[in-house]
């Protein structure tokens, strides 16, 4: 895996990612120049690279992959997106009857409990503009006397019948008309002096009625008194504003109509939920019985490609069984094999033979590599326990996936390596004192048939088998 190796560039597409190690021996990892973890550079070597070894066949052996094959197989039409939104809108469901059901363990409690709340916050109107006139009365209410007193003081003031204010303005009046008659311009003087006059009275008036209104009324300031203390106990209890209190209220009022009306509430809900299930039932049925066509499909294509690949007795299955609605429908896929008469079919995670998984996993790729999304396929020791025919019989399925997909092969077999567009020897060297790996990339033609006819006769190189390798690769290219 790519997290197993020590420094790397790769790019695919648009995306660069690279690893190396630091001089303390930590790992850098980066994914187009941003720092990234070993676990998101596993996450995305799994969407880049698929490695079939002897024991790690990845993606194809993990059940929970099967149904996703089948289904980038399979054309639904708009079918499964029908169904994502209308499991949606079940989920949803199924949560709203979870937290009534939720709520009825405690309904008893939870009722009396409730109903207090929201008598208590009943109490008053919840809004600041009410509790600021409650706030205001409070204020009148008990300071009355200093207030009544004041009042008093400046209407007897203004009233006094030696140096009342109407008094003086009434007397200022005649001069101020003689003033006028002789001269026009002194009119204005006189029509202020009026609204003087004018305002006096309004003002005598409104203290007046100002008096009266401090008149004490015992009911009134009780009721006053308990709006406000009723204000404070619920900022302190619910706020400590009142929008908060409000909000508590709101969502205690909508608690309690639920519980009030918890049968009807809970038979609506499974009516709706009874509703959704049959229709998302209708709809995977129709899903399933376009992936059993699928799999009907995939059995006697892979069927056919293992029987090329060199299994005379072969059957295989993709099996559905049912489960319970999902987001993905109703439906666990699981791939079975076997490849040996009268042996029944076994789960293909449990197919432990080398050479047989190598093969397996080969024909699978084939069926579906016009829509399997991992770009780069990786094959090592694919030519375990077999022999040159079906050595050429690979080479050519190989060189099939490659025109759709990066294949890169480990193999020992030359009538598979003949098939490859680029050929590079791999080799172990001891230089001052420590074993290297060599990686030599072969562009002579001279130097590939030399390295075939290795694969074929050893270290010992003859003239016929240097013929041979010349002839499996001339081939090769004839059949690709």
């Amino acid at each position: 895996s790519l997290s197993d190796v020590d420094e790397f560039d790769i790019k695919s597409g648009d995306m660069i990612v690279q690893r190396s190690a630091t001089s303390d021996g930590r790992n850098r990892i980066k994914i187009n120049g941003v720092s990234a973890t070993v676990a998101q550079l596993k996450s995305i070597g799994d969407k880049l690279i698929d490695f079939h070894g002897p024991h790690d066949h990845q993606l194809l052996l993990a059940e929970n992959m099967h149904l996703k094959i089948l289904d980038a197989l399979t054309d639904f039409g708009n079918l499964t997106n029908e169904y994502a939104v209308l499991f949606k809108e079940y989920s949803e469901i199924q949560r709203k009857i979870t937290d009534l059901q939720e709520l009825a363990q405690s309904r008893e409690r939870d009722l009396d409990l409730l109903t207090h709340h929201v008598k208590e916050l009943e109490q008053v109107p919840l809004n600041d503009e009410h509790l600021k006139e409650i706030e205001c009365d409070r204020i009148k209410i008990n300071n009355a006397e200093k207030l009544f007193e004041n009042i008093s003081q400046a209407v007897a003031m203004l009233e006094d019948d030696e140096i009342s204010l109407e008094s003086l303005l009434s007397r200022a009046a005649r001069p101020l008309q003689n003033l006028a008659s002789i001269d026009e311009k002194a009119s204005a003087l006189l029509d202020e002096l009026s609204a003087l006059q004018d305002s006096a009275g309004n003002l005598i008036t409104g203290l007046r009625d100002y008096a009266e209104s401090l008149a004490f009324d015992p009911d009134h300031a009780q009721k006053v008194n308990e709006e406000f203390d009723a204000y404070h106990a619920i900022q302190k209890k619910y706020g400590p504003t009142l929008e908060q209190a409000k909000t508590f209220y709101e969502e205690a009022r909508r608690k309690l109509s639920l519980l009030n009306d918890f049968e009807h509430n809970a038979e609506t809900l499974q009516e709706d939920l009874r509703a959704k299930e049959a229709e998302l039932t209708k709809l995977a049925k129709s899903i399933t019985q376009k992936r059993k066509k699928t799999a009907e499909l995939l059995k006697k294509t892979i069927e056919q490609e293992l029987k090329e690949l060199g299994f005379k007795v072969v059957s295989f299955e993709a099996r559905l069984e049912k489960k319970a609605l999902s987001t993905d429908g109703a439906d666990h896929a699981v791939f079975y094999i076997t490849t040996n008469a009268g042996e029944s079919l076994k789960p293909l995670a449990e197919i432990v033979s080398s050479g047989e998984a190598a093969r397996i996993m080969l024909a699978v790729k084939r069926a579906l590599m016009k829509v399997d999304p991992v770009p780069v396929l990786i094959f090592d020791e694919i030519d375990a326990q077999i022999g040159g025919r079906l050595g050429t019989v690979i080479g050519t399925k190989l060189k099939e996936i490659s025109g759709y997909r990066q294949v890169i092969l480990i193999t020992h077999l030359p009538q598979i390596a003949a098939f490859a567009d680029t050929h590079i020897k791999i080799s172990k060297a001891v230089n001052a004192g420590r074993t290297r790996v060599v990686i030599e990339p072969l562009e002579k033609k001279a130097d590939i048939v030399q390295e075939l006819a290795h694969m074929m006769s050893g270290d010992k190189m003859t003239t016929m088998a240097l013929k041979h390798a010349e002839e499996l690769l001339h081939n090769a290219k004839e059949t690709a």
